[in-house]
């Protein structure tokens, strides 16, 4: 093997460390985004479940070319519906004006002033808009056959749900722009409790949250995938 050769090889090995060192995205599934989707008519369900907002939570990862923050964004109120046993429907409205960077890489003076910038115009515009809703419009059985086209990596899939039971569809309004989006989940009913978990990242520009977002910016650059969390408690209200 030539020195040239052996020289080339090294540089390559390189670059691609450092490529796969700069990516600082959560490998997990991607939410399959489209238009927002009309809601079809569906029976009265049998059974209303309302959010135990106390027990659920949504938080967020977004990354920049050097890092990562995290946070939360508290559920102001929603409902789960079934029918004969099987979910329906289900509304979760979550409270912008609470999206909160809670970074323990930070101190309290970061986490402040990062929060600060995640409620103004720049991103939320939580005065404007101070309300973001999830509207559930299909859920399906995961099909896991289906799904194996998945190019996401074991080892990589950080917070990915383990053994998904559904694929959930829904409309997602943030800024009064809404968009469907679709993921798998694990749902779960146990006595009269109804849990869903799920993990998943979207493409914020897709709401039009384009700041900073172009690659363009070197370093400055906020990348546009945004990790969602969903960990949702819902009780069963009975009649």
């Amino acid at each position: 093997m030539g020195k040239n050769f052996r020289y080339l090889i090294l540089q390559l090995g390189v670059l691609l460390f450092m490529g796969s060192a700069c990516d600082t995205t959560v490998k997990t599934d991607e939410a399959k985004i489209g238009d927002a989707v009309v809601k079809e008519a569906r029976a009265v369900p049998t059974d209303t479940f309302i959010i135990d907002t106390t027990r659920s939570e949504i938080t967020w990862i977004g990354a920049k070319m050097t890092g990562r923050h995290n946070g939360i964004i508290d559920v102001k109120q929603g409902e789960l519906y079934m029918t004969n046993g099987l979910v329906t429907g289900g509304n979760i409205s979550m409270n912008m004006v609470t999206v909160r960077s809670a970074d323990k890489t930070i101190d309290e003076k970061g986490n402040q002033k990062l929060t600060e910038h995640l409620r103004s115009a720049d991103f939320f515009d939580t005065e404007r808009y101070p309300n973001a809703s999830f509207e559930l419009t299909g859920i399906a059985p995961y099909d896991s056959t289906a799904e194996q086209s998945s190019n996401i990596s074991p080892k990589y899939s950080e917070l990915r749900i383990k053994n998904p039971s559904h694929r959930i569809t829904g409309n997602l309004t943030i800024r009064s722009q809404t968009k469907s989006v679709s993921f798998p989940a694990r749902v779960t009913l146990e006595d009269s409790l109804l849990h869903a978990k799920a993990n998943f990242n979207i493409d914020r520009t897709q709401w039009g949250l384009v700041y900073r977002s172009d690659n363009s910016l070197g370093d400055k650059t906020i990348r546009p995938e945004v990790n969602i969390g969903l960990d949702i408690t819902a009780v069963s209200r009975k009649p």
